[in-house]
Formats: C-alpha cells, sequence, structure tokens
C-alpha cells in the first residue's frame, strides 16, 4: 500500500508546474545616497530582482514616500531627476503615478515578459530630506522600505559625504527588522579619503528581510558643511506643503469684503448740525440702541427717569436703615398706567410693578427679579426700531449667523482635535481656530443701519452737540429753544443717555432751584441742577445693580535618530514595491 501511494505521488508530481514552487524575492539592496553641498540628495537603488519562473511578468514597481505628517503638519519632499536602467546603463521604461503619499515608479513594458534575475537601477534627486539640529545636521532614511511585497536577501547602504570630515565628528547609527525596531543593523564601516578622514559611512545587512522589515540608517555631520534653507525658503515650502496656512488669510479677505459691502452703514449728509429735541420722538432708550446697536444698563435706567418726566411714576431717594449703616435706596411709585406708551415702555413698567401692590416698590426689591424682564424688553426696543426702518434686522441676529459659524470651526476643531489626536497637524488646527476668530470678530460689527437710521444717528449727535455747549457758545445756535425749568427735563434723560449730563444741568445751575413734580429726595438740603443730575446719577448705578442681576449659580517627522529617537522604519524614505 505505501509503495502505491509513492508511485501515485511521484507520478502527480511530473505533472506540476515548476511555477508552483517558484518564489520571487530580492537577491540584494544596495543604495548609494550622495549628500550635496546644497542640501539635497541623490539616491541610487540597485534592486536585484528574482522573478524565477513565475508567468506573467513585466517588472517591478517602486512605491517612494515623499508626504509625511512632520513638524506641525505636512511635510513634503520634492522629487526631481528621475531615471531606471540596468547595469549597462540601458534605460528602463517606466510610468509614475502619485497614489496615497508616495510616488509610484513603475518599471517594464506591458507588451513584454521577464523572468530570472534582473538588476533595476533607480536613480533620483531628493531635496528636503536634510535635518537640522542646533549642533549637527543629519539624514535618517529607511533606506529599503517595509512594505515590500517580497523578501530581501541582502541590504546595503553607502552615505557619501560633500567633504570629508574627522572621525570623530562622524556619526552614524542603523536599525534592522520591524517597523519600529531599535536593532541595530550588522555593520557601520567608514571609507577614508586619508588616514583620519571620513569620506563615506557604509551600512551593511547580510541577513534575509522579510517583507515587513527595512534596514535605516543616520549619519551626522557638522553644521556648515550642507546649505541650510533660509527662513522665508522655510516659510515658502510650509506655506506650498500646507496650503491650509492661506485659510486665515483668504478668511481675512472674504470677512474684509462681506464687511465692505454687506457691513457698512449707507452714507448720511456728512455733516451734523445743531438739533434741539429728539428724531422723531425717538425714547432715550431708543437712542442709546441707535447708537451703539446694542441695548445697555444704562438705557434701561434712562429710560425709567424719561417716564418719570412723562409722569408715569415718581422716584423718591430714601435710606434703609441696616444693623450698622444706612444704605441709600429708591422708592418708585406708580402714577398712571401706560396705555399710551410703546410696548417696550409698558414692559418696563409692569415689570417693575408686578409684585407687592402693583403701585409701590423699592430698587432694592428688584434685586433677583427684574432681570427676568430685560430680555423682552431689549427685544420689544429692537422691534420698535426695526418696525420704524432703523435697522433691517436685529443686529444681534446678524452677529449671530456670522459667531455660530466662527464658534463652529472654533470649538469644532478643539473638539475634533481631542478626538482624533495627531490625525489633525497643528497647522491645520491652528488655521482653522484662527480662521474661526476671524470670523467672529468681523461678525461684531457687521450689522448695519438703514438710510433712515444712519440719518438719525446724525441727527442725535447734532442734539448731542447742543445739550453739551457751554453757555458762552450759545450764541451760535439760531433759533433755540427758551432755557426753562421744562426744557431741561424734556431733554434731561437724553443728555443722561449721551453721557452730557453734567455740562446739560451747567447751563440750568441757576434757574432750575426746585425738585420736579416727579422726583423727591427724603432727605431734604439745599437744590439745583447740578445736585439733581448727581442723584439721579446715583439712581442709575442703583438700578442697574438691581434690576440686571441675578441669582448666581452654586460652585460645582523632523526628530533626530540619535540618542535613544531612532527605530527601524523612521525618518524619510521608505516605502516599498513588488512586481507586476
Amino acid at each position: 500500500m505505501r509503495k502505491v501511494i509513492l508511485i501515485i505521488t511521484v507520478a502527480i508530481g511530473f505533472f506540476i508546474p515548476l511555477s508552483v514552487f517558484a518564489q520571487e524575492k530580492i537577491g540584494s539592496f544596495d543604495v548609494t545616497i550622495k549628500i550635496n553641498s546644497d542640501a539635497s540628495i541623490q539616491v541610487s537603488e540597485q534592486i536585484k530582482l528574482d522573478f524565477d519562473n513565475l508567468p506573467g511578468k513585466h517588472g517591478i514597481f517602486r512605491d517612494i514616500p515623499i508626504k509625511y505628517a512632520a513638524r506641525g503638519g505636512n511635510f513634503n519632499l520634492r522629487i526631481s531627476d528621475i531615471s531606471v536602467s540596468d547595469e549597462n546603463g540601458t534605460l528602463y521604461p517606466y510610468t509614475i503615478s502619485y497614489p496615497s503619499n508616495t510616488i509610484q515608479i513603475k518599471i517594464g513594458d506591458p507588451d513584454k515578459l521577464v523572468s530570472g534575475q534582473i538588476l533595476y537601477i533607480i536613480n533620483y534627486k531628493i531635496n528636503r530630506a536634510i535635518n537640522y539640529f542646533d549642533d549637527h545636521d543629519e539624514l535618517y532614511w529607511n533606506a529599503t522600505g517595509n512594505e515590500w511585497q517580497v523578501p530581501i536577501e541582502k541590504s546595503s547602504a553607502k552615505v557619501i559625504l560633500p567633504n570629508p570630515i574627522e572621525k570623530m565628528q562622524a556619526q552614524a547609527a542603523c536599525f534592522a527588522g520591524d517597523f519600529g525596531s531599535q536593532a541595530p543593523c550588522l555593520g557601520i564601516d567608514y571609507e577614508y579619503q586619508t588616514d583620519n578622514q571620513v569620506n563615506a559611512v557604509i551600512f551593511t545587512q547580510p541577513s534575509l528581510f522579510t517583507p515587513d522589515q527595512s534596514l535605516t540608517i543616520v549619519v551626522g555631520w557638522p553644521k556648515g558643511i550642507v546649505a541650510q534653507p533660509s527662513v522665508l525658503q522655510n516659510i515658502f515650502d510650509t506655506l506650498k506643503d500646507n496650503w491650509i496656512l492661506v485659510l486665515p488669510l483668504f478668511t481675512l479677505i472674504i470677512m474684509f469684503y462681506l464687511w465692505r459691502t454687506r457691513g457698512r452703514d449707507p452714507k448720511g449728509r456728512g455733516t451734523i448740525i445743531a438739533q434741539y429735541e429728539a428724531p422723531d420722538n425717538l425714547t432715550p432708550a431708543q437712542i442709546g440702541t441707535l447708537i451703539d446697536e446694542r441695548v445697555d444698563q444704562k438705557d434701561i435706567s434712562s429710560e425709567i427717569i424719561y417716564l418719570a418726566t412723562k409722569g408715569y411714576l415718581k422716584i423718591t431717594r430714601t435710606e434703609n436703615k441696616g444693623f450698622i449703616f444706612k444704605h441709600e435706596d429708591y422708592l418708585l411709585e406708580k402714577l398712571k398706567e401706560p396705555d399710551d406708551l410703546q410696548n417696550f415702555d409698558k414692559k418696563i413698567i409692569d415689570g417693575l410693578f408686578s409684585h407687592g401692590d402693583h403701585k409701590t416698590v423699592k430698587l432694592s426689591d428688584l434685586k433677583n427679579i427684574f432681570y427676568k424682564e430685560l430680555p423682552d424688553v431689549k427685544n420689544k426696543i429692537f422691534d420698535s426700531l426695526i418696525l420704524s426702518g432703523y435697522f433691517p434686522e436685529k443686529p444681534s441676529k446678524t452677529q449671530g449667523k456670522y459667531i455660530i459659524i466662527g464658534a463652529l470651526l472654533l470649538f469644532g476643531t478643539t473638539l475634533l482635535a481631542k478626538l482624533l489626536g495627531g490625525i489633525i497637524g497643528t497647522f491645520a488646527i491652528g488655521s482653522l481656530i484662527a480662521s474661526g476668530i476671524i470670523i467672529i470678530i468681523f461678525g461684531t460689527v457687521m450689522p448695519v443701519k438703514t438710510k433712515r437710521g444712519v440719518d438719525a444717528k446724525e441727527y442725535i449727535l447734532g442734539l448731542k452737540e447742543y445739550l453739551q455747549v457751554a453757555e458762552k457758545d450759545r450764541i451760535k445756535f439760531h433759533n433755540a429753544p427758551e432755557k426753562n425749568p421744562e426744557h431741561f427735563e424734556k431733554l434731561l434723560p437724553y443728555a443722561m443717555i449721551l453721557g452730557v449730563e453734567r455740562e446739560w444741568a451747567e447751563q440750568f445751575k441757576n434757574i432750575y432751584n426746585q425738585p420736579p413734580s416727579w422726583y423727591s429726595d427724603s432727605l431734604g438740603g439745599t437744590f439745583n441742577s447740578i445736585i439733581l443730575i448727581s442723584a439721579l446719577n446715583n439712581f442709575n448705578h442703583s438700578s442697574q445693580a438691581a434690576m440686571f442681576s441675578a441669582p448666581g449659580g452654586g460652585a460645582a517627522g523632523g526628530g533626530s535618530g540619535f540618542g535613544g529617537g531612532g527605530f527601524s522604519g523612521g525618518g524619510f524614505g521608505g516605502g516599498g514595491g513588488g512586481s507586476w
């Protein structure tokens, strides 16, 4: 029975093609690298590939990495002067493509088959492969690559220096094996020009490499032997490799264009003419909002004084007795219903007197209460100005569109950087964040007024000029209203919103000597327009502190290959290849 099985096995063997037992391999992989004084390197790879008797083979392909994620972003090598020949200098046909981050050199003729041992000499020039450090420069190069489809029986690398250097000045290291291995290669030798002058460093690895193993070499030399790129050249190369760095500039240009075309107010008259009343019967809160495009605390507190001058409420200065000290306070008394007022004024009065007896309230009692009414009050002020044609839309809505986009870039990039780790480079993160900040900054100045809004603002500035003029200059104003207490009180809230209340009061200090009907001081004392302004400013500060307060929450590729940093597969170069 055993003899029968043996006879059958031998018989079958005669009919099995020899190609079944054929195995493709690289008999030798020898690399020569000449370092030029201009910091370029000339690489010559001699790859002897044994196709054995494998059918249907046309040649080989060589993948060389040229794009790296390094130094905070993308770092690309510049490859040129590619040629492929045999040992006699006869050129092989080849094509070039760029899959992923590599350049692929596909060597051979699709109409011709190859077999046996063939030597391919691949020559190319590389720029930007030199690493520069404070005390030396170096080449850190993966000579064979970790991505070959076939084993490499033996390999070597020779690095020729641009000028001979002293033996003690030469640095050399090599690593062999799997990616990340720090095991040294089997041999490092030096080629001497004279007794102590090193001309080249030679690395050898006479043992087998499996397809995922490589020879990586590091050679260092003193500074000054090869040229180092200027700062300007480094900037140019970095921008060329990292177009995303241009994104902030592009964003700045776009946002500047949008601001010029959409974010600037229409042109007004261009001249400020003195005015003696508010435009279009606008209230102080509306004027303050029209001036700076936001509703401030001062706008609301001045509006309360305006409502008092209109007879809707009375302000009385009082004192609260504390355990040790007395505290100034103000009593607000509602005098009539706000039936004929605008919606925001009705909301202010309703918010002030929504507690207690609904007719009187202490300013201090509004603390942590009135703040709930503020969003609706602010919205109603803006609504009134939009309805009257001073704004095309709410300024915060205009700002919000850009701020949301900017914030998404800003915080979205930060979140992605944390989630994805080193996948997103520093340059990309910085560019996206900078672009987001630019959008947010421009977003704050994008709100615009209509033509009517611009005219009203110029009118308001004319009113401000009239309110702050000194007595000696009043002769410049023709047909100015008569100076009397009624006129003083009418424009007082506007003077406060425009920040010229003291200048306005100074003009009436000799004719205004008794409190108005809408204000009283239970503490008594002398009275004039200056004292009234001082008291109302105190009221403004107190009302802002009380009405705007809310309850607080509770606490609730360019590294060195020396010094332990080198490994097999590190540095530039590498890649792999196979047959086709």
